[in-house]
């Protein structure tokens, strides 16, 4: 059972979950809000609702599958500022109780360019997203600043 509201509300933060292929030089990369080829949606976590603690233990477990490439923290932006780009962002909670879908309602083509309105989107919402680097990746529990974007 999952007591999150289906409806994801304009005030709530959402989460993207970091590795280390999303950052460099302090900074997001452009990957970070591109879907993969063929779809046109990013996973995130509810943070309003599943909380600092419980979005990191979900962010190590995605990332554990490859070592190489581990999590390094989140992106985090308003579902407000996702929409303002004409994006959506949906509850999917059949993948796991406070996931959400970013769509972009532009499917990301394969070995095609990307299109230029998607192109925007994608840079837009790296400007609008907050970077937070786990000072503690290994902790079980979020040491760094806080993550919920208020008002």
């Amino acid at each position: 059972m999952c007591d999150i509201p289906v409806v994801v509300a304009n005030e709530e933060t959402v989460v993207r979950a970091l590795r280390e292929c999303h950052v460099r030089k302090g900074k997001l990369r452009d990957n970070v809000f591109r879907p993969a080829a063929g779809t046109d949606e990013v996973s995130v976590m509810r943070h309003t609702y599943m909380m600092s603690d419980s979005c990191k233990t979900k962010a190590k477990e995605i990332a554990s599958g490859d070592p190489n490439n581990p999590y390094v923290g989140f992106a985090a932006i308003t579902v407000e500022s996702v929409r303002s780009v004409n994006s959506e962002v949906t509850d999917t909670r059949e993948e796991f109780c406070g996931h959400a879908h970013i769509s972009h309602g532009i499917i990301v083509p394969v070995d095609e360019p990307l299109d230029p309105g998607l192109s925007l989107r994608i840079r837009t919402l790296n400007d609008k997203a907050r970077l937070l680097i786990d000072p503690t990746p290994d902790a079980e529990t979020w040491t760094g600043a806080q993550i919920e974007i208020q008002g």
